[in-house]
């Protein structure tokens, strides 16, 4: 693939995002679009993709809108830690071809947003910018609304459940579903002690990737051809994550229904743990177990990812 694209050229081409005068692709969006494959308006018919940027708590969110002729709901897609929009490129595909239209962007210190690499001081910030995202789209967007969370996304949207409506019943999402979410990442006692020891004197880690999908082409894009993916990872974010772990394991439990999708050759997050934790917090939880199933589900093999896709369908075509 040709990288003709810069990541700061392509942040100073956004637009703010307005839905009475939606940002078309820049010419730089557009060959940033085709390097990750996800131009589909050029592949689908009739597909309207648009791209830019809105405001929340001093950072500058890039967000992606799709949007199929015939449109039957509206999917929030959340990506995980390391990872941005350009890269979900399959289950983005797999959605529009259900003419359901698409919502996603990039987190703080992620893909094209702003902020420091991988650095958050806080999950709320998350929250904020979930909650600046849904205040800027709702009056504009077919219902009924769905949300799809990978990992820390998958954060994101258990801690909006539990902790940022009065009940279930008032997230605007009608239907929720985690695709190996994260509560504990796996070794999480270890990486406490780590980060109790050395936390105080550095403010970041070196990354490794680790070969979270059965796909070898999927890990070799990521390891030597992804210009977005960070290289280090933040000692702040730890600090957050820690803090939200502990908040979000004593929270009180909620009436509601989650859908979720998990691995059981996942190395990333502490699956069997984040489970259970998840079964106290609300009151119906549906799992399907994928046996040969690693972390990053939307870019699994070919034969796992379409079993995650037919779960999903499954669940959103449901009464």
């Amino acid at each position: 693939m040709n990288n003709d694209w810069t990541r700061s050229r392509l942040i100073a081409s956004m637009a703010a995002f307005d839905f009475n005068n939606l940002p078309e692709l820049t010419e730089e969006a557009k060959r940033y679009c085709r390097y990750y494959q996800i131009d589909f308006c050029n592949t689908l018919p009739e597909v309207k993709h648009y791209l830019g940027s809105f405001d929340a708590l001093g950072y500058r969110m890039a967000m992606h809108y799709y949007l199929p002729k015939t449109v039957k709901g509206t999917v929030f897609i959340f990506h995980g830690y390391f990872d941005h929009v350009g890269l979900y490129g399959h289950l983005i595909k797999h959605c529009l071809e259900q003419n359901l239209a698409v919502i996603a962007y990039d987190l703080p210190g992620h893909g094209i947003s702003s902020g420091r690499p991988t650095a958050i001081k806080s999950f709320d910030d998350y929250q904020l910018a979930l909650k600046s995202c849904i205040n800027l789209c709702q009056d504009h967007i077919k219902t009924p609304l769905y949300a799809i969370g990978q990992s820390t996304g998958g954060a994101v949207l258990i801690d909006h459940l539990l902790n940022r409506t009065k009940q279930f019943s008032d997230s605007i999402f009608d239907k929720v579903i985690l695709l190996a979410p994260l509560v504990r990442p796996m070794g999480w006692k270890g990486a406490l002690l780590i980060h109790s020891v050395l936390g105080p004197f550095i403010s970041t880690w070196t990354r490794v990737f680790s070969d979270n999908s059965n796909d070898p082409a999927f890990i070799k894009f990521l390891k030597k051809h992804d210009p977005l993916q960070s290289r280090i990872m933040s000692i702040e974010w730890i600090t957050a994550l820690r803090r939200w772990i502990k908040a979000i394991e004593i929270t009180g439990a909620v009436e509601g229904r989650i859908y979720i999708v998990q691995g059981k050759r996942d190395m990333t997050v502490d699956w069997r743990h984040n489970i259970t934790i998840l079964q106290q917090k609300f009151s119906e939880v549906d799992v399907h177990y994928l046996p040969k199933g690693r972390h990053h589900l939307v870019n699994e093999s070919e034969e796992i990812r379409q079993e995650v896709f037919d779960y999903i369908d499954g669940v959103l075509t449901s009464s």
